[in-house]
């Protein structure tokens, strides 16, 4: 995970231990990236893109490999979609859809053959209503 852009602002040390851990970037006129190392390897594992001081996509490395494996999407400050990498091969196998930061829609491809496979839907309680299994 990186930024392209160069920094601005102050580059800080969250945890005090000297290093660098936490990177600032614009992007744009109103917008900008802030990149955290939360495992202190020196590499940034989550980024944080806002817009307008809202909040828009967080990037996550959750496996500390260097490549982002969860998207997650914001509207007007609410989650609105995550993009899963469950398996940390590079290729999404669940996009998951929110209505009102509550989950709606999972939908899967779980042998990453590039098609949806599987399509949950969920109430507005987050209780599962309907599942289809689409074969092709």
């Amino acid at each position: 995970m990186s930024c392209s852009r160069e920094p601005y602002g102050t580059v800080t040390h969250r945890n005090r231990d000297g290093h660098p851990d936490q990177w600032v970037y614009r992007i744009g006129q109103d917008s900008y990236k802030i990149a955290i190392d939360t495992n202190s390897d020196g590499r940034p594992d989550l980024v944080k893109t806002y817009e307008d001081n809202e909040v828009v996509q967080i990037e996550s490395d959750r496996n500390f490999d260097g490549k982002v494996d969860l998207i997650q999407e914001y509207s007007h400050g609410v989650l609105a979609r995550e993009i899963h990498d469950d398996d940390f091969d590079g290729k999404s196998e669940t996009i998951k859809e929110f209505r009102h930061g509550k989950l709606a829609i999972v939908e899967q491809d779980p042998q990453e053959r590039g098609y949806i496979d599987i399509v949950e839907y969920y109430d507005d309680s987050g209780k599962l209503v309907r599942r289809e299994v689409r074969h092709k």
